[in-house]
């Protein structure tokens, strides 16, 4: 299975340790230091492995659809190439327990994705739901929404989860119209509109008093609290959104650190 690049604060953290651990112009250093060098490695880049071996196992036909997400080639094989996508985008196993178990401990009915990707969030949240519960995912890429069908059909989930495929403003706005609300809205698609989405949201009464939102790449490779000047297009529209909801009274939020950075936010007004 293709290795993925480190796109999270801690897998980024980890390969700068690595090669610092095989930097040869280090080799020169005391022991002391090559010592301690070794294990602030050994601590860093034991943690994902760890947390995977000890969260819930995914089921058979997620790791299926992880492993076609991967080997997918989102370069050479796109059909469009107006929308980046990359394999890392994948929410994967722990996050994707994660979504399943505040969706269940939640008892929510009704969710709403903005950002599907090729379904693996979709699938584990629409895991945690009733026998009635019901699931619209927005995605804007139709072949992305392609593999997600296959994926969804592979769990079964066929009639819990809706695709709508368009960009995710113009959803909302028809979601809005039908005057749905939402006990969890799931977002994770373009992070210059994510301010706007939320506010949408709210605006709209698309998401319930008391419901759940949760955002994620709220930490985006770490860009967030590192010096401005270091900050992408896109780091820097998360660390605005990230000021916006913490400013927000409607809202009371933490921002967790798993993988990316995942913000759980509640609607309390």
């Amino acid at each position: 299975m293709k290795t993925l690049r480190p796109i999270t604060p801690h897998s980024i953290l980890t390969e700068k340790l690595k090669q610092l651990k095989n930097d040869p112009s280090l080799k020169e250093t005391s022991d002391i230091f090559q010592k301690e060098l070794n294990r602030v490695y050994l601590l860093a880049s034991g943690l994902d492995k760890y947390l995977e071996e000890n969260t819930t196992s995914e089921p058979a036909y997620l790791a299926s659809l992880s492993q076609e997400t991967r080997e997918f080639d989102w370069e050479a094989d796109r059909v469009k190439d107006d929308v980046f996508l990359e394999a890392e985008m994948l929410s994967g196993h722990v996050e994707g327990q994660f979504l399943k178990t505040l969706v269940s401990a939640t008892k929510s009915k009704n969710i709403l994705e903005i950002g599907m990707f090729t379904g693996y969030s979709a699938i584990s949240m629409a895991r945690g739901l009733p026998d009635d519960g019901e699931l619209i995912a927005c995605e804007i890429d139709a072949e992305a929404a392609a593999i997600a069908e296959k994926g969804i059909l592979s769990a079964g989930l066929e009639k819990k989860i809706k695709i709508i495929i368009g960009p995710a403003m113009d959803t909302l706005k028809k979601v809005s119209k039908q005057n749905l609300t939402f006990d969890f809205v799931f977002v994770d698609a373009d992070k210059q509109n994510y301010t706007n989405y939320v506010q949408y949201i709210l605006k709209s009464n698309l998401l319930r008093i008391g419901g759940l939102c949760v955002v994620d790449n709220t930490l985006l490779q770490g860009e967030v609290y590192l010096d401005s000047s270091d900050r992408s297009e896109a780091g820097q529209a998360i660390n605005l959104f990230n000021q916006y909801l913490n400013n927000e009274k409607q809202m009371e939020q933490v921002i967790i650190p798993l993988r990316d950075g995942v913000t759980v936010s509640q609607r309390v007004k």
